[in-house]
């Protein structure tokens, strides 16, 4: 009996060690990147990069010209009459779904190609394009209103709800990245903190419902981390966030998509592969990720019409973009 109890304390002792160990690889990993690409760096799992306004102006005009489209406005909006525009197509607006994301269909493709590659242009001038493997593709234009639905607050991976993005079938190693375009995000806006290191790596597991992991505890809340337009921000997968509205009028569109660094191979490996969920992967090769819009277009078949059609269907919300093919653009040259 006495040998098995020690064992057992072993056991238990080892994985700590390996928890430990993942959590402290993983920051080493953040570290390197946020050496590169930070302005601002508060947090352990969370820095900060504020864009050159010209960079910014280009994305919110790319964005602006996406989402005219999307309200079928033959001329781009100005920001006032987009909010006042989507807050009055709120029910209405085909391609916009229960998790707040705003998909492009076929008649959006050409404006949806130009705000793809301002995003990228825009990553592309932080000093870190050797450390990065693979990126999300589409990015993904999301609208969060103060007022929401109390059913779309209850589905299964609604942003409301306390989260790792691992928990919805994001790579464990992955950094999420979000910036803030338009609206109000001082009041309708994203908190983010910590969990216990030592819970980290056992939380790295794709779960049906994000409530599975409601008794993962935030034990450092980022308190100062205020998100404001014109700055990405960048989160560690590992880290905790949710939506919070603290007014139930007005709006917030942000952009938001992941990506997967280089050389960390080892840390990748630590995440047993048994608890990772098996799905179509949303990432691109970076090298073919910064080609949207410059040298391949990124094509949607699907047109608003066959959306109206398919949602007559109950179907799952999506939470990402599927569906989409790559043209190149010069291939008769």
């Amino acid at each position: 009996m006495k040998g098995l109890l020690t064992k057992a304390g072993l056991n238990k002792q080892s994985e700590y060690e390996r928890a430990i160990a993942f959590s402290q690889l993983g920051d080493r990993l953040f570290d390197e990147l946020s050496d590169r690409m930070a302005t601002k760096r508060q947090y352990r799992l969370l820095f900060e990069h504020k864009l050159k306004p010209e960079l910014f102006q280009h994305i919110k005009i790319a964005a602006a010209t996406y989402i005219s489209a999307c309200l079928n406005s033959p001329i781009i909006l100005s920001e006032e009459e987009i909010l006042q525009r989507l807050l009055e197509a709120r029910n209405t607006l085909p391609n916009y779904t229960g998790t707040g994301l705003l998909m492009p269909k076929r008649e959006h493709t050409l404006a949806f190609n130009l705000f793809q590659k301002s995003v990228a242009e825009a990553f592309y001038q932080f000093a870190a394009n050797d450390l990065i493997d693979a990126v999300d593709l589409p990015v993904n234009l999301r609208i969060v209103y103060g007022k929401t639905d109390p059913q779309k607050a209850r589905l299964p991976f609604a942003s409301s709800k306390l989260h790792s993005d691992v928990w919805a079938g994001v790579p464990a190693d992955a950094t999420v990245v979000i910036l803030p375009l338009f609206g109000d995000i001082e009041n309708i806006t994203i908190e983010a903190g910590e969990m216990p290191r030592e819970m980290e790596l056992q939380a790295m597991r794709f779960m049906s419902d994000f409530d599975e992991g409601k008794d993962i505890p935030m034990v450092v809340s980022y308190t100062e981390a205020r998100l404001q337009h014109g700055t990405m921000y960048f989160n560690d997968a590992r880290g905790l966030h949710q939506t919070v509205r603290r007014k139930a009028e007005g709006l917030r569109i942000s952009v938001d998509f992941r990506f997967r660094r280089k050389f960390n191979e080892a840390y990748r490996a630590m995440v047993p592969a048994s608890i990772v969920r098996v799905e179509e992967d949303m990432s691109v090769p970076y090298q073919e990720w910064l080609k949207v819009g410059k040298e391949t277009l990124i094509i949607f078949d699907e047109t608003v019409e066959q959306l109206k059609r398919k949602q007559k269907v109950e179907d799952p919300v999506p939470l990402y973009t599927h569906g989409y093919r790559l043209l190149k653009m010069f291939d008769f040259i």
